[in-house]
This record gives C-alpha cells, structure tokens and sequence, in this order.
C-alpha cells in the first residue's frame, strides 16, 4: 500500500451548472453552444458573401456557391448539385436555399444537434436576417421577402443536415 501523499488524489465529478443533485446540464450547454455557432455561421455567410446584390443568374450564383462551399470545406460539386436541385424557381430563392444547405453541410454533427435541441430552422433564419440592417437591404433590393427567405434557407438547411 502506497503512502497517502503519494497517492493520486481522487478525480473530482463534474461541477453542476445549478448545483443541484440532478443530472449534469455540461452536455447540452456545449450543444446549445454549438447551435449558436452554426447561426453565426449562417450569418456571417450571408453578409459577407451577399456583397453588395443577391445573384441575379444561375451561373453566377452557382459559382458563388460553389465557391462558398470550398470555403466551408463542402465539396463545390455537392452545393452546385443542392443549387441545381433548390425547390424554387427565382436564382435569389434558389441561392439562399443553397447558403443554408452549405451551412448544414459544412457542420453535421451542430446541424444533428440544432434539429435535436435548437430552434426550428426557419424561425433561426428569420432571427439572424432581421439581425443585420445590411442583409435586409440586400433582401428588399432584390424583392425577397425576410419570409421567403427565411423559409429558403431554413430548408436548405434541413435538407443539407441530412
């Protein structure tokens, strides 16, 4: 038997968030936290790579989707693909869906846990675009709606966690 000041001391549990007895709350704060990150994500897609109008052609905004998705790590075949295959008709519709589709894509294991914990996709993206004065600019010089585009993106999302 080994001295009592050699020994190793004793790992300590995990501290609770509330300090109760229940179950540890860490995990779904980490979660939480990843949702968050994944919505920033989103944002921050949308207003740097929007520039200074919504694509107004299929070329050009599947090229600027293709290019995003390389940025994002997802394979620019991949998001021309979810581009070509978007359920809406305009190229702005069309290219929003396919920001959301790369945002998912580019991390599934936040996208799995937004669908488990986080809010619904739609109500998200409305939240992140009425958040930058910028890309409600953007949104109304293109005659999209925050609606209409909330709901591109939120599928697009759903569809690119799968």
């Amino acid at each position: 038997m080994e001295a009592p000041h050699l020994q190793k001391p004793k790992p300590r549990p995990p501290l609770r968030l509330d300090r109760s007895t229940g179950p540890l709350h860490d995990q779904s704060v980490g979660e939480y936290a990843t949702v968050t990150a994944a919505l920033s994500l989103l944002a921050s897609s949308l207003t740097g790579t929007l520039g200074s109008a919504l694509p107004s052609s299929n070329a050009k905004a599947a090229a600027a989707v293709a290019t995003i998705a390389r940025s994002h790590h997802v394979s620019g075949a991949r998001a021309r693909a979810a581009y070509e295959h978007a359920p809406y008709r305009t190229p702005a519709l069309r290219y929003l869906y396919s920001i959301g589709w790369v945002s998912a894509a580019s991390d599934l294991n936040a996208c799995k846990a937004a669908q488990v914990i986080g809010p619904n996709p739609v109500t998200a993206a409305t939240q992140a675009l009425r958040g930058s004065q910028k890309t409600l600019a953007l949104l109304r010089s293109a005659h999209v709606t925050v609606a209409a585009a909330a709901a591109a993106i939120g599928r697009g999302t759903t569809d690119g966690c799968s």
